[in-house]
This record gives C-alpha cells, sequence and structure tokens, in this order.
C-alpha cells in the first residue's frame, strides 16, 4: 500500500521523462512509445482546469503546436495524401510533448539536471555499442565510419554528442557543491564524446562542435573582467579557425601535388608487354595520381582471382568492386596492373575487399579521411561526375532542385506531402540520382518549409519556434539557447526536423529547457 501512495501521477511523469532522454540515443521505436505514454499519463492525471489556465498563461505552447496544425492544414492542398499523412505522423511529437510539458509542474534544476545526466549516460552506451562494432567484435564490417551509428542516423547521433557535451559543461561550471565522482563523470564524458565525434567523422557534427565552442568562447570573451583571460580566450578562439584552415588547406594542396607524366606516357607497356588502357576525357584524382590512367584489366583479373575469393568482375555485398581497386592502387601510387598489384600485402586486399578506397584511410581516428573525402566528392562534381552518394556535393544538386520546386509554389508551397511528386518530376529531368536511394528531399530545414508550405508557413514557422524564448524571458538560458544553436546549424545542411529521431529529440528538450524553474541556476550564463 505504501509503493502505491508513492506512485504518483507526478512521479509516473518524471520516471517517463528519464525513459524518454534514454531512448534518444538508443531506440526509435521506444521514443514513440514513451510519448505516447506521457499523452496517456497526462490524461489519466487530469486537473484539465489547471492545465487549460496554463495553456492560457503561456502562448509559448500554442505557438509550438500551431506547426502541427499547419502540417494539417497543408494536407488542404496537397497533391500526396499518403506523403502528407506521412509527414503529419511524424511530426506528432510536436504536439504531444511541447503540451505535456509545458501544462505539467515546472522542472527544477535538480530534476532536468538528472535527466540531462541520464541522457548523457545513454549517448555514451550508444558510443559504446558503436566502437564494439567499430572494432569488429560484432561481426559486422564496417565500410564508412559513419555506419557505426546503431540506432539513428548519424548525423542526428553527432547532433545529441554535441547537446550532452556543451549542457554537461554548463553543469560542470555550476557553483553548487559537486562530489569528486560527479566531477569526474562529467570530465570524463566530455573528453569521450569529443574523441568520439572525431571517430563518426559527422563532418555536420564537427562544424556544430567548433562554431558552437566558438560562440561559448567568444561569449566569454566579452563577459570576463580580467584582461589577461581575455587575450587568453581570443588567442584560443583565433587558433581554432587559424589552425582549422591550415589543416584543410593542407589537405588540399596534398590532394592537388599531382604526378608530372612523360609526354610519350601514353606509348608505355606493362612489363608483361601488354598496352595500359588510358581514360584521358577522366580526371578523377587520389592523392595526386590519375584513377583512369595506366589500367591493363586482364593482368588485373588474373592476379586478383588469384589472391581474393571474390571475382574480379563481381560487385560485392562487403563493398568491394573492380572501381575501388582502380582507387585504392592509384592512392599508393601504383600503376594498375600485375605488378601494382603484387605489391599489395594481403591487408591491402582485405581492405579493397570490404570497399576501402584509399590506404590512408585505414587509420579510423584521423580528421585527415573526411576532409580529404570532401575534397575528393568536390573534385569529381567540378569535374561533371556523379554526386550521387556523396554526402556534400549530392547536397548542391539538391539545393538546385529544391529552388526549381520552390519557384513553381513560390507563396504557398506544395502542401503537406506536396514535395514528393515536386522531387520526383525534378529526379527524372536530373541526369544523376536514376537510384531511388539517393533521390531526398533538400537538405535545409529552411528550404523543406518553403517547398511545403511557401514564403508565408516558412516564416510562420520560423517565427512559432522562436518567438517562445522570449515569450518566456528565456534569453539568457545557456542550455536553452545553445541547444537551439545547434539544431540551427543543422537546418544549414539537414532536413533535421522531418526525420522521426530529430523531431523526437527537439520536441523533448526545447520545452524541457523553456518551461523549468525560473531560478537563477537555470538562467545563469557561462
Amino acid at each position: 500500500m505504501k509503493i502505491l501512495q508513492y506512485i504518483t501521477q507526478s512521479r509516473i511523469y518524471y520516471a517517463l521523462l528519464m525513459a524518454m532522454a534514454i531512448s534518444l540515443p538508443l531506440s526509435k521505436a521506444f521514443m514513440s512509445i514513451f510519448t505516447g505514454c506521457l499523452m496517456l499519463n497526462w490524461l489519466i492525471e487530469g486537473h484539465f482546469q489547471v492545465k487549460l489556465q496554463r495553456l492560457k498563461e503561456r502562448k509559448s505552447v500554442l505557438l509550438f503546436i500551431s506547426v502541427f496544425f499547419l502540417y494539417l492544414i497543408g494536407l488542404l492542398w496537397t497533391n500526396s495524401m499518403q506523403w502528407g499523412m506521412h509527414d503529419v505522423k511524424i511530426q506528432l511529437p510536436l504536439l504531444i510533448i511541447p503540451l505535456v510539458i509545458g501544462t505539467s509542474d515546472a522542472l527544477n534544476y535538480t530534476q532536468v539536471k538528472r535527466i540531462v545526466y541520464v541522457f548523457s549516460a545513454a549517448v555514451i552506451v550508444a558510443s559504446f555499442c558503436s566502437i564494439f562494432v567499430l572494432l569488429g567484435f560484432s561481426g559486422k564490417t564496417i565500410h564508412d565510419q559513419r555506419e557505426m551509428s546503431l540506432f539513428i542516423s548519424h548525423i542526428r547521433f553527432s547532433l545529441l554528442i554535441n547537446i550532452s557535451i556543451f549542457s554537461l559543461f554548463w553543469f560542470a561550471l555550476r557553483a553548487e557543491k559537486q562530489s569528486f565522482l560527479e566531477k569526474a563523470f562529467l570530465f570524463l564524458a566530455m573528453l569521450w564524446l569529443t574523441i568520439f565525434l572525431v571517430i563518426l567523422k559527422s563532418a555536420t557534427g564537427w562544424i556544430v562542435f567548433l562554431i558552437v565552442s566558438s560562440v561559448v568562447i567568444f561569449q566569454n570573451i566579452l563577459t570576463i573582467k580580467n584582461r589577461s583571460g581575455r587575450v587568453l580566450l581570443l588567442g584560443v578562439l583565433l587558433s581554432i579557425f587559424f589552425l582549422s584552415a591550415i589543416y584543410i588547406g593542407y589537405v588540399i594542396q596534398q590532394f592537388y601535388t599531382i604526378e608530372k607524366l612523360p609526354s610519350d606516357f601514353s606509348k608505355e607497356k606493362t612489363s608483361r608487354g601488354n598496352a595500359y588502357m588510358h581514360d584521358f576525357n577522366n580526371k578523377e584524382l587520389e592523392n595526386g595520381h590519375y584513377t583512369y590512367l595506366f589500367i591493363n584489366d586482364d593482368e588485373l583479373r588474373e592476379v586478383w582471382n588469384k589472391r581474393s575469393k571474390i571475382n574480379y568482375d563481381s560487385t560485392a555485398t562487403s563493398g568491394y568492386n573492380h572501381y575501388v581497386l582502380y582507387r585504392y592502387l592509384t592512392s599508393k601510387g601504383y600503376r594498375k596492373d600485375a605488378d601494382g598489384l603484387n605489391k599489395l600485402t594481403n591487408e591491402d586486399i582485405r581492405n579493397i575487399e570490404n570497399g576501402m578506397t584509399n590506404y590512408r584511410f585505414v587509420n579510423p581516428f584521423s580528421f585527415y579521411n573526411r576532409i580529404y573525402q570532401i575534397v575528393w566528392e568536390a573534385d569529381v562534381y567540378k569535374k561533371g561526375g556523379n554526386p550521387s552518394g556523396h554526402s556534400v556535393t549530392q547536397r548542391m544538386e539538391y539545393y538546385k532542385m529544391a529552388i526549381q520546386i520552390i519557384k513553381e509554389n513560390f507563396w504557398f508551397g506544395s502542401g503537406t506531402g506536396g514535395y514528393y511528386r515536386a522531387y520526383q518530376e525534378q529526379y527524372d529531368q536530373n541526369k544523376f540520382f536514376k537510384d531511388q536511394k539517393y533521390r531526398q528531399r533538400s537538405h535545409n530545414m529552411f528550404l523543406s518549409y518553403w517547398i511545403d508550405f511557401g514564403l508565408i508557413g516558412m516564416f510562420y514557422i520560423c517565427f512559432a519556434l522562436t518567438a517562445p524564448v522570449f515569450l518566456e524571458r528565456k534569453t539568457k538560458s545557456f542550455l536553452l539557447l545553445i541547444f537551439l544553436l545547434i539544431v540551427l546549424i543543422s537546418f544549414m545542411n539537414e532536413d533535421t526536423l522531418n526525420n522521426h529521431d530529430a523531431i523526437s529529440f527537439f520536441a523533448f528538450f526545447y520545452p524541457l529547457y523553456l518551461y523549468s524553474s525560473p531560478s537563477k541556476s537555470l538562467q545563469g550564463e557561462t
């Protein structure tokens, strides 16, 4: 009986918030389940007069949920009810979670801190699972570091990592007494998550981390009173940009340090006296060497089939095809013939079988690899190559198509879900993206809103999602503003709020930080 007395609706509500926080990096299914449980508990709890009064007092809640109703209204002029209902379903957390948190009792500082700690612990668990897979203990082969994110998209995972790092940073600098174990957890957690963010190789995650770190440092430069402290922080800030620029410039310089070929190289033959095949129209590079020069498929086929169980002319699920072999040999500076292939070690053969295109990619902890990949993608795209499957350059084509769609329905958009047919028409006219899996949305949230609801709808949604900060007078809340900055940056190259996992964490953390108790602890700046 005492246990039943202890179990109250408010305690269930708090436990569900904790459970929701745990599910965000670990399970899409449980995100939906706990969202439904929060709504069910809210209905069972009752007290609707009190909740209605809070709703009247907090106009910001109405602004939040109005975005969901805009998606419903957008069904009136959509040309695809199927995709429209799909989008409405995805946006449900934006109706449920802000309504529940915004009309429930405000959480205090300690409660919010515990939720953030539990969430961060779940992010760390997810990162350990990823490392477990990366090191090969699961038996699954990772062809790309970004495949390590097991439970949600690697981009959304990188955003959660950033939210965790900067939230823990804020709590670490609070003035209240903390035990040694708590301080150790905070700093070790931040250190590990920063290291893991490097390993994950999400360019979005890196950019978010650098920008937010720079904003935090700049904020402290403006507020710190000690002159030497300001100079030190300014030096750190400038170093971040200066060293990043130097390193990126170094990678670009290395990429475009192109081999010099003799004037009569096209007449050269292999050591076996066979002629090389040269594609003079394809200028693709790998570590400064031309990928489509000095190729003899017959010699490669003979030697490869002796050294590997994968047939030379096949395309393996492991990631192998003979184009991968071309690139790997080229990255070593070897010619694509029997001699070049015989120079490879058994480890090199395994790398190629697993889809590795460059010997430098062996080190999973290197910044160089991801920056090089972006430079390579840009070079191929600039030379007229197919950008599909290349995370950075395919976005250029997505943006171009989005702008064409916007021109057709500039003011009111294509309606909820109307993007699908509009994009398919654009893709059918595009010489790239024949594969359906690369036919995606704009990868820019502002463009996505514009396509669906027109310029008017896009401006309204931006207003509805930012005005609550001012209405609730939370313009000095570090946790809230850093969270919004992380999301805003992601809007520039990702359809962040068109995905179930992202809309769930947005709908959870925004009202959590917005409607928590307005004590000095939660409002304080760093």
